[in-house]
Protein backbone atom coordinates (compact mmCIF):
# COMPACT_ATOMS: atom_id res chain seq x y z
CA UNK A 1 0.00 0.00 0.00
CA UNK A 2 2.79 2.43 0.91
CA UNK A 3 4.58 1.60 -2.34
CA UNK A 4 1.41 2.32 -4.28
CA UNK A 5 0.94 5.65 -2.54
CA UNK A 6 4.53 6.66 -3.28
CA UNK A 7 4.13 5.68 -6.93
CA UNK A 8 0.85 7.58 -7.18
CA UNK A 9 2.48 10.59 -5.53
CA UNK A 10 5.46 10.39 -7.89
CA UNK A 11 3.26 10.18 -10.97
CA UNK A 12 0.81 12.81 -9.73
CA UNK A 13 3.55 15.32 -9.02
CA UNK A 14 5.12 14.67 -12.42
CA UNK A 15 1.77 14.97 -14.21
CA UNK A 16 0.88 18.20 -12.41
CA UNK A 17 4.22 19.72 -13.39
CA UNK A 18 3.75 18.52 -16.98
CA UNK A 19 0.23 19.96 -17.23
CA UNK A 20 1.28 23.30 -15.76
CA UNK A 21 4.31 23.35 -18.06
CA UNK A 22 2.15 22.64 -21.13
CA UNK A 23 -0.35 25.33 -20.19
CA UNK A 24 2.33 27.97 -19.51
CA UNK A 25 4.33 27.17 -22.64
CA UNK A 26 1.16 27.07 -24.76
CA UNK A 27 0.67 30.70 -23.80
CA UNK A 28 4.20 31.52 -24.99
CA UNK A 29 4.91 29.12 -27.86
CA UNK A 30 2.90 28.17 -30.93
CA UNK A 31 1.37 24.78 -31.88
CA UNK A 32 4.07 24.53 -34.58
CA UNK A 33 6.79 24.75 -31.88
CA UNK A 34 5.24 21.80 -30.07
CA UNK A 35 4.97 19.99 -33.39
CA UNK A 36 8.68 20.45 -34.16
CA UNK A 37 9.60 19.12 -30.74
CA UNK A 38 7.14 16.28 -31.29
CA UNK A 39 8.89 15.23 -34.50
CA UNK A 40 12.18 14.89 -32.61
CA UNK A 41 10.69 12.96 -29.70
CA UNK A 42 8.74 10.69 -32.05
CA UNK A 43 11.98 9.69 -33.75
CA UNK A 44 13.74 9.05 -30.47
CA UNK A 45 10.80 7.06 -29.14
CA UNK A 46 10.81 4.90 -32.28
CA UNK A 47 14.50 4.07 -31.90
CA UNK A 48 14.06 3.31 -28.20
CA UNK A 49 11.00 1.12 -28.67
CA UNK A 50 12.54 -0.86 -31.52
CA UNK A 51 15.61 -1.63 -29.42
CA UNK A 52 13.92 -2.34 -26.09
CA UNK A 53 14.62 -5.79 -24.68
CA UNK A 54 12.82 -5.46 -21.36
CA UNK A 55 15.77 -6.19 -19.06
CA UNK A 56 14.24 -4.18 -16.21
CA UNK A 57 10.99 -6.14 -16.45
CA UNK A 58 12.91 -9.43 -16.60
CA UNK A 59 14.82 -8.57 -13.42
CA UNK A 60 11.64 -7.61 -11.58
CA UNK A 61 9.90 -10.81 -12.64
CA UNK A 62 12.69 -13.07 -11.34
CA UNK A 63 12.01 -14.84 -8.04
CA UNK A 64 15.40 -14.16 -6.43
CA UNK A 65 15.67 -10.98 -4.40
CA UNK A 66 19.32 -10.28 -5.27
CA UNK A 67 19.86 -9.56 -8.97
CA UNK A 68 23.26 -7.85 -8.59
CA UNK A 69 25.03 -10.48 -10.78
CA UNK A 70 22.94 -9.27 -13.73
CA UNK A 71 23.34 -5.51 -13.29
CA UNK A 72 26.75 -4.99 -14.90
CA UNK A 73 25.65 -6.92 -17.97
CA UNK A 74 22.49 -4.81 -18.16
CA UNK A 75 24.58 -1.65 -17.76
CA UNK A 76 26.89 -2.68 -20.60
CA UNK A 77 23.98 -3.40 -22.92
CA UNK A 78 22.35 -0.10 -21.95
CA UNK A 79 25.48 1.81 -22.97
CA UNK A 80 25.77 0.01 -26.31
CA UNK A 81 22.09 0.58 -27.04
CA UNK A 82 22.20 4.25 -26.04
CA UNK A 83 25.25 4.97 -28.17
CA UNK A 84 23.70 3.24 -31.17
CA UNK A 85 20.42 5.15 -30.82
CA UNK A 86 22.18 8.49 -30.45
CA UNK A 87 24.36 7.81 -33.48
CA UNK A 88 21.44 6.76 -35.67
CA UNK A 89 19.37 9.76 -34.56
CA UNK A 90 22.20 12.18 -35.30
CA UNK A 91 22.94 10.77 -38.76
CA UNK A 92 19.32 10.28 -39.83
CA UNK A 93 18.09 13.69 -38.63
CA UNK A 94 18.05 15.31 -42.12
CA UNK A 95 16.10 12.36 -43.54
CA UNK A 96 13.55 12.46 -40.72
CA UNK A 97 13.12 16.20 -41.19
CA UNK A 98 12.59 15.68 -44.93
CA UNK A 99 9.97 13.00 -44.27
CA UNK A 100 7.92 15.49 -42.25
CA UNK A 101 8.81 18.38 -44.63
CA UNK A 102 10.30 20.27 -41.65
CA UNK A 103 14.02 21.07 -42.12
CA UNK A 104 13.95 22.94 -38.80
CA UNK A 105 13.63 19.59 -37.03
CA UNK A 106 17.19 18.50 -37.94
CA UNK A 107 19.18 20.36 -35.24
CA UNK A 108 16.46 19.69 -32.67
CA UNK A 109 16.65 15.93 -33.19
CA UNK A 110 20.44 15.97 -33.01
CA UNK A 111 20.41 17.70 -29.63
CA UNK A 112 17.56 15.58 -28.28
CA UNK A 113 19.65 12.48 -29.07
CA UNK A 114 21.67 13.33 -25.95
CA UNK A 115 18.73 12.02 -23.91
CA UNK A 116 19.49 8.44 -24.88
CA UNK A 117 23.12 8.82 -23.79
CA UNK A 118 22.08 10.08 -20.36
CA UNK A 119 19.41 7.40 -19.98
CA UNK A 120 21.91 4.67 -20.93
CA UNK A 121 24.15 5.75 -18.05
CA UNK A 122 21.40 5.62 -15.40
CA UNK A 123 22.32 3.50 -12.39
CA UNK A 124 20.89 0.00 -13.07
CA UNK A 125 20.63 -0.56 -9.32
CA UNK A 126 17.49 1.59 -9.31
CA UNK A 127 15.60 -1.49 -10.57
CA UNK A 128 15.40 -2.52 -6.90
CA UNK A 129 13.05 0.38 -6.19
CA UNK A 130 10.38 -1.30 -8.29
CA UNK A 131 11.34 -4.90 -7.57
CA UNK A 132 11.11 -4.39 -3.80
CA UNK A 133 8.28 -1.83 -3.91
CA UNK A 134 10.52 0.87 -2.39
CA UNK A 135 9.27 3.87 -4.32
CA UNK A 136 10.25 6.77 -2.05
CA UNK A 137 13.72 6.92 -3.61
CA UNK A 138 12.16 6.54 -7.04
CA UNK A 139 10.18 9.68 -6.25
CA UNK A 140 13.35 11.63 -5.49
CA UNK A 141 14.96 10.58 -8.76
CA UNK A 142 11.90 11.16 -10.91
CA UNK A 143 10.85 14.44 -9.35
CA UNK A 144 14.35 15.87 -9.62
CA UNK A 145 14.21 15.45 -13.38
CA UNK A 146 10.62 16.70 -13.73
CA UNK A 147 11.18 19.77 -11.60
CA UNK A 148 14.43 20.67 -13.38
CA UNK A 149 12.71 20.34 -16.75
CA UNK A 150 9.87 22.55 -15.53
CA UNK A 151 12.16 25.33 -14.30
CA UNK A 152 14.56 25.25 -17.26
CA UNK A 153 11.81 25.13 -19.91
CA UNK A 154 9.85 28.04 -18.50
CA UNK A 155 12.98 30.09 -17.75
CA UNK A 156 14.30 29.57 -21.27
CA UNK A 157 10.90 30.37 -22.84
CA UNK A 158 10.66 33.66 -20.98
CA UNK A 159 14.05 34.72 -22.38
CA UNK A 160 13.82 33.06 -25.80
CA UNK A 161 10.26 31.93 -26.68
CA UNK A 162 11.12 29.21 -29.21
CA UNK A 163 10.97 25.43 -29.48
CA UNK A 164 14.43 25.31 -27.84
CA UNK A 165 12.76 25.92 -24.48
CA UNK A 166 11.28 22.42 -24.72
CA UNK A 167 14.60 20.95 -25.85
CA UNK A 168 16.65 22.61 -23.10
CA UNK A 169 14.25 21.46 -20.39
CA UNK A 170 14.31 17.85 -21.58
CA UNK A 171 18.10 17.62 -21.88
CA UNK A 172 18.94 19.29 -18.56
CA UNK A 173 16.18 17.42 -16.74
CA UNK A 174 17.47 14.05 -17.92
CA UNK A 175 21.03 14.93 -16.97
CA UNK A 176 19.96 15.85 -13.44
CA UNK A 177 18.03 12.58 -13.17
CA UNK A 178 21.16 10.70 -14.25
CA UNK A 179 23.20 12.29 -11.45
CA UNK A 180 20.50 11.65 -8.86
CA UNK A 181 20.24 7.97 -9.84
CA UNK A 182 23.72 7.51 -8.31
CA UNK A 183 22.88 9.55 -5.24
CA UNK A 184 19.80 7.53 -4.28
CA UNK A 185 21.26 4.03 -4.78
CA UNK A 186 24.69 2.82 -3.72
CA UNK A 187 25.24 0.25 -6.50
CA UNK A 188 28.18 1.23 -8.69
CA UNK A 189 28.05 -0.48 -12.09
CA UNK A 190 31.01 -1.29 -14.30
CA UNK A 191 30.91 -2.37 -17.96
CA UNK A 192 31.11 -6.18 -17.90
CA UNK A 193 29.34 -8.77 -20.01
CA UNK A 194 28.12 -12.21 -18.97
CA UNK A 195 26.79 -13.99 -22.03
CA UNK A 196 24.82 -16.63 -20.13
CA UNK A 197 23.00 -14.11 -17.98
CA UNK A 198 22.40 -11.85 -20.98
CA UNK A 199 20.72 -14.72 -22.84
CA UNK A 200 18.47 -15.45 -19.85
CA UNK A 201 17.23 -11.87 -19.87
CA UNK A 202 16.91 -11.74 -23.65
CA UNK A 203 14.83 -14.94 -23.68
CA UNK A 204 12.27 -13.31 -21.39
CA UNK A 205 12.57 -9.89 -22.98
CA UNK A 206 12.01 -10.96 -26.59
CA UNK A 207 8.26 -10.55 -26.16
CA UNK A 208 8.78 -7.22 -24.44
CA UNK A 209 10.70 -6.20 -27.55
CA UNK A 210 7.89 -7.42 -29.80
CA UNK A 211 5.27 -5.69 -27.71
CA UNK A 212 7.27 -2.45 -27.64
CA UNK A 213 7.81 -2.43 -31.39
CA UNK A 214 4.13 -2.98 -32.12
CA UNK A 215 3.12 -0.64 -29.31
CA UNK A 216 5.13 2.15 -30.91
CA UNK A 217 3.10 2.06 -34.10
CA UNK A 218 -0.09 1.75 -32.09
CA UNK A 219 0.67 4.55 -29.62
CA UNK A 220 2.71 6.84 -31.86
CA UNK A 221 1.44 5.94 -35.33
CA UNK A 222 -1.32 8.52 -35.06
CA UNK A 223 1.29 11.22 -34.31
CA UNK A 224 3.40 10.18 -37.30
CA UNK A 225 0.33 10.20 -39.51
CA UNK A 226 -0.80 13.65 -38.35
CA UNK A 227 2.68 15.14 -38.67
CA UNK A 228 3.16 13.71 -42.17
CA UNK A 229 -0.33 14.44 -43.55
CA UNK A 230 -1.41 17.60 -41.71
CA UNK A 231 1.89 19.28 -40.76
CA UNK A 232 3.74 20.32 -37.60
CA UNK A 233 1.05 22.80 -36.48
CA UNK A 234 -1.63 20.11 -36.42
CA UNK A 235 0.81 17.71 -34.77
CA UNK A 236 1.38 20.25 -31.98
CA UNK A 237 -2.38 20.63 -31.45
CA UNK A 238 -2.91 16.88 -31.44
CA UNK A 239 -0.06 16.08 -29.06
CA UNK A 240 -1.04 18.72 -26.52
CA UNK A 241 -4.67 17.53 -26.72
CA UNK A 242 -3.50 13.96 -26.12
CA UNK A 243 -1.26 14.82 -23.18
CA UNK A 244 -3.87 16.94 -21.41
CA UNK A 245 -6.74 14.52 -22.01
CA UNK A 246 -4.70 11.44 -21.06
CA UNK A 247 -2.82 12.84 -18.08
CA UNK A 248 -5.03 10.91 -15.60
CA UNK A 249 -4.82 7.74 -17.71
CA UNK A 250 -1.05 8.05 -17.97
CA UNK A 251 -0.70 8.44 -14.23
CA UNK A 252 -3.01 5.52 -13.48
CA UNK A 253 -1.33 3.29 -16.07
CA UNK A 254 2.15 4.02 -14.74
CA UNK A 255 1.11 3.56 -11.12
CA UNK A 256 -0.59 0.25 -11.90
CA UNK A 257 2.37 -1.06 -13.88
CA UNK A 258 5.00 -0.05 -11.33
CA UNK A 259 3.15 -1.42 -8.29
CA UNK A 260 1.06 -4.35 -9.46
CA UNK A 261 3.59 -6.14 -11.68
CA UNK A 262 6.08 -6.89 -8.87
CA UNK A 263 3.18 -7.56 -6.49
CA UNK A 264 1.63 -10.05 -8.90
CA UNK A 265 5.02 -11.70 -9.35
CA UNK A 266 5.19 -12.44 -5.64
CA UNK A 267 1.74 -14.15 -5.63
CA UNK A 268 1.81 -15.64 -9.13
CA UNK A 269 1.11 -19.17 -7.84
CA UNK A 270 -1.92 -18.17 -5.73
CA UNK A 271 -5.01 -17.87 -7.97
CA UNK A 272 -7.30 -16.55 -5.23
CA UNK A 273 -4.80 -13.84 -4.29
CA UNK A 274 -4.42 -12.92 -7.96
CA UNK A 275 -8.19 -12.55 -8.33
CA UNK A 276 -8.45 -10.33 -5.29
CA UNK A 277 -5.43 -8.28 -6.31
CA UNK A 278 -6.71 -7.76 -9.85
CA UNK A 279 -10.11 -6.65 -8.56
CA UNK A 280 -8.47 -4.07 -6.30
CA UNK A 281 -6.28 -2.76 -9.13
CA UNK A 282 -9.25 -2.53 -11.50
CA UNK A 283 -11.32 -0.73 -8.89
CA UNK A 284 -8.53 1.72 -8.15
CA UNK A 285 -8.20 2.51 -11.83
CA UNK A 286 -11.95 2.90 -12.34
CA UNK A 287 -12.55 5.05 -9.26
CA UNK A 288 -10.03 7.63 -10.46
CA UNK A 289 -9.81 7.44 -14.25
CA UNK A 290 -13.51 7.18 -15.19
CA UNK A 291 -14.68 10.37 -13.44
CA UNK A 292 -11.60 12.30 -14.53
CA UNK A 293 -12.05 11.23 -18.15
CA UNK A 294 -15.71 12.19 -18.22
CA UNK A 295 -14.83 15.41 -16.42
CA UNK A 296 -12.32 16.32 -19.15
CA UNK A 297 -14.97 15.74 -21.81
CA UNK A 298 -17.27 18.19 -20.04
CA UNK A 299 -14.76 20.96 -19.22
CA UNK A 300 -12.65 20.93 -22.42
CA UNK A 301 -14.73 23.64 -24.19
CA UNK A 302 -14.09 26.10 -21.35
CA UNK A 303 -10.63 24.89 -20.32
CA UNK A 304 -8.92 25.49 -23.69
CA UNK A 305 -9.94 29.15 -24.22
CA UNK A 306 -9.42 29.99 -20.54
CA UNK A 307 -5.93 28.55 -20.10
CA UNK A 308 -4.40 28.12 -23.56
CA UNK A 309 -5.81 31.14 -25.36
CA UNK A 310 -6.01 31.89 -29.06
CA UNK A 311 -4.69 29.42 -31.63
CA UNK A 312 -5.65 26.28 -29.71
CA UNK A 313 -9.43 26.13 -30.29
CA UNK A 314 -9.14 23.29 -32.83
CA UNK A 315 -7.95 20.87 -30.12
CA UNK A 316 -11.22 20.92 -28.11
CA UNK A 317 -13.07 18.16 -29.98
CA UNK A 318 -10.01 15.86 -30.34
CA UNK A 319 -9.34 16.38 -26.64
CA UNK A 320 -12.86 15.21 -25.78
CA UNK A 321 -12.60 12.07 -27.92
CA UNK A 322 -9.14 11.28 -26.57
CA UNK A 323 -10.41 11.68 -22.99
CA UNK A 324 -12.81 8.78 -23.60
CA UNK A 325 -9.90 6.81 -25.03
CA UNK A 326 -7.95 7.63 -21.87
CA UNK A 327 -10.66 6.07 -19.70
CA UNK A 328 -10.61 2.85 -21.73
CA UNK A 329 -6.82 2.87 -21.76
CA UNK A 330 -6.50 3.12 -17.99
CA UNK A 331 -8.93 0.23 -17.49
CA UNK A 332 -7.27 -1.90 -20.19
CA UNK A 333 -3.82 -1.25 -18.73
CA UNK A 334 -4.74 -3.26 -15.64
CA UNK A 335 -4.17 -6.44 -17.67
CA UNK A 336 -0.64 -5.76 -18.96
CA UNK A 337 1.29 -6.09 -15.65
CA UNK A 338 -0.68 -9.26 -14.89
CA UNK A 339 0.37 -10.77 -18.22
CA UNK A 340 4.03 -9.91 -17.62
CA UNK A 341 4.04 -11.18 -14.04
CA UNK A 342 2.56 -14.53 -15.07
CA UNK A 343 5.13 -14.99 -17.83
CA UNK A 344 2.76 -14.09 -20.68
CA UNK A 345 4.23 -10.88 -22.13
CA UNK A 346 3.31 -12.17 -25.61
CA UNK A 347 -0.36 -11.51 -24.82
CA UNK A 348 0.26 -7.78 -24.75
CA UNK A 349 2.20 -7.91 -28.02
CA UNK A 350 -0.59 -9.80 -29.76
CA UNK A 351 -3.29 -7.42 -28.52
CA UNK A 352 -1.22 -4.47 -29.70
CA UNK A 353 -0.92 -6.13 -33.13
CA UNK A 354 -4.69 -6.47 -33.43
CA UNK A 355 -5.27 -2.86 -32.41
CA UNK A 356 -2.57 -1.68 -34.79
CA UNK A 357 -4.24 -3.50 -37.67
CA UNK A 358 -7.51 -1.71 -36.97
CA UNK A 359 -5.74 1.65 -36.79
CA UNK A 360 -4.07 1.07 -40.16
CA UNK A 361 -7.49 0.39 -41.69
CA UNK A 362 -9.37 3.33 -40.14
CA UNK A 363 -6.97 6.23 -39.57
CA UNK A 364 -6.67 7.52 -43.14
CA UNK A 365 -10.37 7.60 -44.10
CA UNK A 366 -11.42 9.03 -40.73
CA UNK A 367 -8.70 11.71 -40.80
CA UNK A 368 -9.56 12.63 -44.38
CA UNK A 369 -13.22 12.97 -43.41
CA UNK A 370 -12.96 14.64 -39.99
CA UNK A 371 -9.39 15.95 -39.58
CA UNK A 372 -7.89 15.65 -36.08
CA UNK A 373 -11.24 14.45 -34.73
CA UNK A 374 -11.10 11.56 -37.19
CA UNK A 375 -7.60 10.62 -36.05
CA UNK A 376 -8.84 10.64 -32.46
CA UNK A 377 -11.82 8.45 -33.37
CA UNK A 378 -9.49 5.91 -34.98
CA UNK A 379 -7.45 5.72 -31.77
CA UNK A 380 -10.63 5.32 -29.73
CA UNK A 381 -11.87 2.46 -31.91
CA UNK A 382 -8.64 0.53 -31.49
CA UNK A 383 -8.85 0.75 -27.71
CA UNK A 384 -12.48 -0.37 -27.75
CA UNK A 385 -11.51 -3.54 -29.62
CA UNK A 386 -8.63 -4.33 -27.25
CA UNK A 387 -10.67 -4.39 -24.05
CA UNK A 388 -12.80 -7.52 -24.69
CA UNK A 389 -9.74 -9.47 -25.86
CA UNK A 390 -7.73 -8.52 -22.77
CA UNK A 391 -10.72 -9.32 -20.56
CA UNK A 392 -11.08 -12.87 -21.93
CA UNK A 393 -7.38 -13.54 -21.40
CA UNK A 394 -7.46 -12.19 -17.84
CA UNK A 395 -10.46 -14.36 -16.96
CA UNK A 396 -8.62 -17.45 -18.19
CA UNK A 397 -5.42 -16.65 -16.32
CA UNK A 398 -6.96 -15.99 -12.90
CA UNK A 399 -10.04 -18.22 -13.15
CA UNK A 400 -12.47 -15.32 -12.75
CA UNK A 401 -15.90 -14.58 -14.25
CA UNK A 402 -17.11 -11.57 -16.24
CA UNK A 403 -19.86 -10.55 -13.84
CA UNK A 404 -17.40 -9.93 -11.03
CA UNK A 405 -15.33 -7.59 -13.21
CA UNK A 406 -18.42 -5.70 -14.40
CA UNK A 407 -19.49 -5.26 -10.78
CA UNK A 408 -16.11 -3.75 -9.93
CA UNK A 409 -16.42 -0.94 -12.49
CA UNK A 410 -20.19 -0.45 -12.09
CA UNK A 411 -20.08 1.96 -9.15
CA UNK A 412 -17.44 4.34 -10.60
CA UNK A 413 -19.19 4.34 -13.99
CA UNK A 414 -22.63 5.15 -12.54
CA UNK A 415 -21.23 7.91 -10.34
CA UNK A 416 -19.21 9.37 -13.21
CA UNK A 417 -22.21 9.51 -15.56
CA UNK A 418 -24.29 11.25 -12.89
CA UNK A 419 -21.43 13.68 -12.24
CA UNK A 420 -20.99 14.34 -15.96
CA UNK A 421 -24.66 15.17 -16.47
CA UNK A 422 -24.75 17.60 -13.56
CA UNK A 423 -21.45 19.24 -14.52
CA UNK A 424 -22.58 19.67 -18.13
CA UNK A 425 -25.75 21.43 -17.02
CA UNK A 426 -23.74 23.78 -14.80
CA UNK A 427 -21.20 24.50 -17.57
CA UNK A 428 -23.87 25.51 -20.07
CA UNK A 429 -25.72 27.68 -17.60
CA UNK A 430 -22.70 29.44 -16.08
CA UNK A 431 -20.90 29.98 -19.40
CA UNK A 432 -23.86 31.86 -20.83
CA UNK A 433 -24.18 34.04 -17.73
CA UNK A 434 -20.60 34.61 -16.51
CA UNK A 435 -18.12 33.49 -19.18
CA UNK A 436 -15.70 30.62 -19.64
CA UNK A 437 -13.33 31.26 -16.73
CA UNK A 438 -16.03 31.23 -14.07
CA UNK A 439 -17.71 28.33 -15.83
CA UNK A 440 -14.55 26.21 -15.60
CA UNK A 441 -14.30 26.66 -11.84
CA UNK A 442 -18.01 26.04 -11.28
CA UNK A 443 -18.04 22.95 -13.49
CA UNK A 444 -15.02 21.36 -11.77
CA UNK A 445 -16.40 22.04 -8.29
CA UNK A 446 -19.76 20.59 -9.27
CA UNK A 447 -18.13 17.43 -10.57
CA UNK A 448 -16.01 16.93 -7.47
CA UNK A 449 -18.95 17.45 -5.10
CA UNK A 450 -21.40 15.25 -7.01
CA UNK A 451 -18.98 12.36 -7.42
CA UNK A 452 -17.84 12.58 -3.82
CA UNK A 453 -21.42 12.59 -2.53
CA UNK A 454 -22.26 9.63 -4.76
CA UNK A 455 -19.39 7.56 -3.37
CA UNK A 456 -20.35 8.45 0.19
CA UNK A 457 -23.97 7.46 -0.47
CA UNK A 458 -22.93 4.12 -1.97
CA UNK A 459 -20.55 3.49 0.93
CA UNK A 460 -23.29 4.27 3.45
CA UNK A 461 -25.92 2.14 1.71
CA UNK A 462 -23.95 -0.83 0.39
CA UNK A 463 -20.52 -0.65 2.07
CA UNK A 464 -18.73 -1.11 -1.26
CA UNK A 465 -17.44 2.41 -1.81
CA UNK A 466 -14.18 4.17 -1.19
CA UNK A 467 -13.57 3.19 2.43
CA UNK A 468 -14.13 -0.52 1.76
CA UNK A 469 -11.95 -0.35 -1.32
CA UNK A 470 -9.00 1.22 0.53
CA UNK A 471 -9.16 -1.46 3.20
CA UNK A 472 -9.28 -4.26 0.65
CA UNK A 473 -6.51 -2.73 -1.45
CA UNK A 474 -4.25 -2.54 1.59
CA UNK A 475 -4.86 -6.20 2.44
CA UNK A 476 -4.18 -7.28 -1.14
CA UNK A 477 -0.90 -5.40 -1.62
Amino acid sequence: MIGGLWTAFTNASGQILQIVLLVVLARILSPADFGLYGIATLTLTALQQFSRLGFDTALIQRHEENVDPYLDTVFTLQILRGAAIAGIAFLSAPLIAAFFSEPRATPILRVIALLTVFQALYNPGTVYFEKNLKFHKEFVMSFSGSFTRFVVSIGYALVNPTVWALVAGAVVGNFVQLVVSYLVHDYRPWPRFDRERAMELIDYGKWIFGSSAISFFYSEGDDIFVGRLLGSGSLGLYQVAYRLSNAPATEIAHTISRVSMPAYSKIQDDEAALQEGFHRVLQFSSLVSVPMGIGIVVVAPVFVPTFLGDGWEAMVAPMQVLAVFGVLRSVRTCASPLFRALGKPDYTAKIHAIRLSLMVITIYPLTQAFGLVGTSLSVLLTSTVGIPIATVLVLRLIGDDLRSLVAVVGVPLAGSLLMGGCALAVRRTVTAAFGEGVSFVATVLTGVVIYGLFLLAVEWRYEIGLQAFLGQFKRSF
